[in-house]
């Protein structure tokens, strides 16, 4: 499966590329009520890794992620442990102009076959419109914090 979601944001492409990089930004563009307690995080660097647990009760995984291809222009993560069977989320910066960025984000993923993971993965799938909305909202207003 695969999902795209496109921002355009009233900043330039360096303060876009920074704010990925940091690491804090990570749990400030989560929602609190997912649920997801984060463990490990490094600035996002060529074999960073961030560790995180998602879920509740009985249905806690621990997802584990590397990021490659860094570099101002964008950076993949790939998961190493967690939910899914295969998860490549790449984010993308484009120039827009002085003062704007087009991010780009897609995320390829390949369902488990363990029912709990897949009941999981198929969970976190569904939210994404609703993530990256709320993520949309978060990245404006911290750039323009930082602006």
């Amino acid at each position: 499966m695969r999902f795209r979601y496109v921002l355009i944001v009233k900043a330039p492409i360096e303060k876009v590329s920074a704010l990925h990089r940091d690491p804090v930004v990570l749990e400030l563009l989560t929602p609190s009520f997912l649920g997801w307690n984060w463990e490990h995080r490094e600035p996002v660097a060529e074999g960073s890794i961030t560790r995180f647990v998602i879920g509740r009760g009985p249905f806690r995984i621990r997802w584990t992620a590397r990021h490659r291809a860094v570099s101002e222009l964008g950076f993949t993560d790939e998961q190493l442990e967690g939910p899914f069977r295969r998860w490549v989320h790449t984010h993308r910066f484009e120039r827009e102009g002085p003062q704007c960025t087009r991010i780009i984000e897609e995320i390829e993923a390949r369902w488990p076959s363990h029912p709990i993971r897949w009941i999981l993965a198929t969970a976190i799938w569904i939210s994404l419109p609703l993530l990256f909305a709320y993520r949309a909202r978060r990245i404006r207003k911290l750039l323009e914090v930082r602006a």
